[in-house]
């Protein structure tokens, strides 16, 4: 018998859940504190957090050989996922 359900999709564990809130918290800790902003001034906006995120990542893989434990579910282009644990960015 050949089954027509889809694979059930990859979730993160919660592990993974809580590193990535680590790492949203700690940038948009890092956001507020360089811009001088509190909270009510510059509201929780993930666009930013991840750009910025991306933008740290980049900056300490390629000038310091640095890499950041940033986990995510990857799907490749045959709709295979996968974790990937230290996931490059877009701009590599």
């Amino acid at each position: 018998m050949i089954s027509t359900e889809s694979p059930k999709e990859l979730e993160l564990t919660d592990e993974m859940v809580e590193r990535n809130d680590e790492i949203d918290n700690a940038v948009y800790d890092l956001i507020l504190t360089l811009t001088e902003k509190t909270g009510d001034e510059l509201p929780w906006d993930m666009e930013m957090i991840g750009a910025v995120t991306d933008t740290v990542k980049d900056l300490l893989w390629k000038q310091f050989k640095l890499a950041v434990r940033h986990p995510v579910v990857v799907t490749n282009g045959n709709g295979i996922q996968c974790y990937s644990e230290y996931g490059q960015t877009s701009s590599e």
